[in-house]
């Protein structure tokens, strides 16, 4: 055993005998020990060497033991080293003196090399204790100083959170107001130009030169998309505040209806629907049938250059890439033209278009209204395309 492996002792007594009998013990024993002869000395050498446990004699030339001792732990530094008195003497008075001063034990003189091994042993496992327990003392209490101030601050972030969200609420209901109020407005005077636009071509269309008729049908044709547009933002204000009412839904009876409707709008194109039967959510009927008249109507528009379509409505694999999910992974596929996967992340944006309105006609609102509409149902949307290959939509709701 290393003399360091069991701990440092201090024994303060100026009797060689009793040195010679403590020396032999405890180095054997595996102990470190230190000697100091008068209470001074010793009172300098725990303050630098920090013993882990003193043998200190009482009656010693100078400051007896009790003295020493009461001067120990008087010291912020050497307060908590345990102290066993060495004594000859044996009155009840002495040894509570000693222990009143602040001693741990007491050995009776003479020595008993056993006697003072078992108690040298039981109190340094004593330490051993005491400081474990403070250590996990001091731990717990750092913890304890860590969770209130994580506390404090997450009490203040929910009343900053509080703060901003109803700051955001009365903001957003300004915007809603003033967004319904300005479409409402725009509709109306969209409607007169419409209407006095018409009524310049029933009346006076046989006044006009070829260039005029031409400005005229641009004025028209503007005018029908403004209102389109208006339209679209009026949907679009309307899915981010209206209430939800969930109920259980059938998609694929929904998706049918809304197949059944674009065959009869366009009854010459050649268009074959894959419906997958049985899909069945929770959710706003009213919502969910905006959502998938945008996404069919999109697969319809963009496969309007084909000869022969492809439009699916299905179930997916659950796991489809990282957008892993335990509900429903639903799927809307189309064989048209597709778009470059560069542009996928501003597809959902409002008045975004991959495609001219020469090309396609469209306000660019559509798909952003779906998105509002899935997140309102806590779900996700996201697509996969190429160029001339078509593009798939997979939602989650």
């Amino acid at each position: 055993m290393n003399a360091n492996e069991q701990g440092i002792i201090l024994i303060v007594d100026d009797m060689p005998n009793n040195l010679g009998v403590l020396l032999d013990c405890l180095n054997e024993s595996g102990f470190e020990v230190l000697v100091a002869k008068d209470g001074e000395s010793a009172i300098e050498q725990a303050k630098y060497a920090l013993p882990d446990l003193i043998l200190l004699d009482v009656l010693m030339p100078g400051i007896d033991g009790f003295e020493t001792c009461s001067r120990l732990k008087s010291n912020q530094t050497t307060k908590d080293i345990p102290v066993i008195f060495m004594t000859a003497l044996s009155d009840a008075e002495d040894k509570v003196k000693g222990f009143s001063v602040g001693g741990v034990d007491y050995v009776t003189k003479p020595i008993q090399q056993a006697e003072v091994l078992a108690r040298v042993t039981t109190h340094l496992s004593i330490r051993n204790l005491q400081q474990q327990l403070q250590q996990q003392n001091d731990r717990l209490q750092q913890e304890i100083v860590e969770r209130i101030k994580v506390e404090k601050e997450i009490k203040q972030l929910n009343e900053n959170l509080k703060r901003r969200t109803i700051e955001l609420v009365a903001v957003n209901k300004e915007l809603e107001a003033f967004s319904y109020s300005v479409s409402h407005d725009l509709r109306a005077y969209v409607r007169r130009l419409m209407g006095f636009s018409q009524v310049l071509r029933n009346q006076y269309e046989n006044k006009l030169d070829p260039l005029g008729k031409n400005y005229l049908q641009q004025v028209q044709a503007a005018s029908g998309q403004m209102n389109q547009l208006i339209d679209g933002l009026l949907h679009l204000s309307y899915v981010t505040r209206s209430e939800i009412s969930f109920e259980t839904v059938n998609l694929s009876n929904m998706a049918r209806q809304i197949a059944a409707a674009l065959r009869q709008s366009n009854p010459e194109r050649a268009v074959d629907f894959v419906i997958e039967d049985g899909i069945i959510v929770r959710g706003d009927r009213r919502l969910l049938k905006i959502m998938l008249d945008n996404l069919l109507g999109n697969a319809w528009k963009y496969t309007g250059k084909n000869l022969v379509s492809r439009i699916e409505f299905g179930v997916a694999n659950s796991n489809k890439q990282l957008h892993n999910t335990d509900n429903g992974l639903y799927f809307i596929r189309d064989n048209g033209v597709g778009f470059d996967m560069v542009d996928a992340e501003k597809l959902f944006g409002t008045f975004v278009r991959l495609h001219s309105d020469k090309e396609y006609e469209g306000t660019g609102i559509g798909l952003a209204t779906v998105q509002r509409i899935i997140q309102r149902h806590g779900g996700q949307i996201w697509a996969e395309a190429a160029v001339n290959q078509g593009a798939t939509f997979y939602f989650t709701l």
